[in-house]
């Protein structure tokens, strides 16, 4: 059993999360770091290769091998850290709410009617406080409809049971949720979904940091038949210690006479402002799964 069988199983779901409630904070972020440090220093990972990639092409290729090593530390000990935070306070719904600070527009969404004059696609950046900020936001009453990779392992699958502890629903991107979607937005409701997690045997390839990358379009699809904008949301763990969610403008899909065309160019407008909201603090954006193949043997 490799390092990634054993990150993607529900067993050590379970077990962060046994260990997160039974040690005190300042333990579980020194294991955090040392976990991190542990995991990075095993380059020949596919993990690991993916991080390098990944943090190498958003860095415009600047990264020195040394730079790295400690960026992929860095992201693999936030993502730990953020889980224990996550898993500490999971029932403690006022510890949580400390941890997060939403921006005006965010708050909109929060407050949002489940059924408003328009819908809206709301796409997350995959930062390393993703799943904690989600919890938050469903506490505090926002009405979340989400929209989740067709293939999940146990883990992702574990993590949805959580997820729906708070009342989010989660629909696997099956074609025929995804015309169930359709008409959803049309009614004026609001669907979460990712833009950042490669998928294989894609259509289209739309450029990111530079670069065709393997990423799906089906929020655009999702956006262009219900005639409706996207947002999109990052946090970001400040110097307070605590996640500022921040957020896009919101961006119309446009139309053209060329449907391949189409899709690729909105899918840009809108990966062009997912790459504003990772620059601000990349080894926080928690992709570990490989955006660009192409570029292992550039890396360094």
């Amino acid at each position: 059993m490799n390092l990634q069988t054993i990150l993607n199983s529900k067993q050590a779901g379970r077990l962060a999360l046994f260990m997160s409630r039974h040690i005190p904070p300042s333990v579980g972020y020194r294991l955090a770091h040392h976990v991190a440090v542990r995991i990075a220093a095993r380059p020949q990972t596919p993990m690991v290769q993916a991080i390098r990639a990944n943090q190498w092409v958003v860095s415009g290729g600047a990264l020195s091998a040394h730079q790295l090593d400690e960026a992929v530390a860095e992201s693999l000990e936030n993502v730990a850290r953020a889980f224990f935070q996550l898993f500490r306070y999971l029932n403690d719904p006022p510890r949580l709410d400390d941890l997060v600070v939403f921006n005006p527009q965010v708050w909109e969404l929060i407050n949002r009617n489940q059924k408003a004059d328009r819908g809206l696609v709301v796409c997350g950046v995959h930062s390393c406080s993703f799943d904690l900020v989600v919890r938050v936001a469903a506490l505090k009453g926002a009405r979340i409809l989400a929209l989740s990779l067709p293939e999940a392992n146990e883990a992702v699958e574990w993590q949805h049971n959580i997820r729906r502890q708070v009342g989010l629903e989660i629909l696997p991107a099956t074609m025929a949720n995804i015309r169930q979607l359709v008409h959803r937005l049309e009614a004026g409701e609001m669907v979460l979904t990712g833009v950042d997690r490669p998928m294989p045997d894609l259509k289209y390839h739309p450029v990111f940091f530079g670069r065709p990358a393997q990423l799906p379009t089906h929020h655009i699809y999702l956006a262009q038949k219900a005639h409706v904008p996207i947002v999109l949301l990052a946090s970001i763990r400040q110097g307070d210690g605590r996640y500022h969610v921040v957020s896009s403008d919101y961006i119309e899909m446009e139309t053209g006479t060329n449907r391949s065309d189409e899709m690729t160019y909105n899918a840009e407008r809108v990966l062009q402002a997912a790459q504003a909201l990772i620059r601000l603090s990349p080894c926080q954006w928690t992709v570990f799964q490989q955006l660009w193949p192409q570029v292992l043997k550039e890396v360094p």
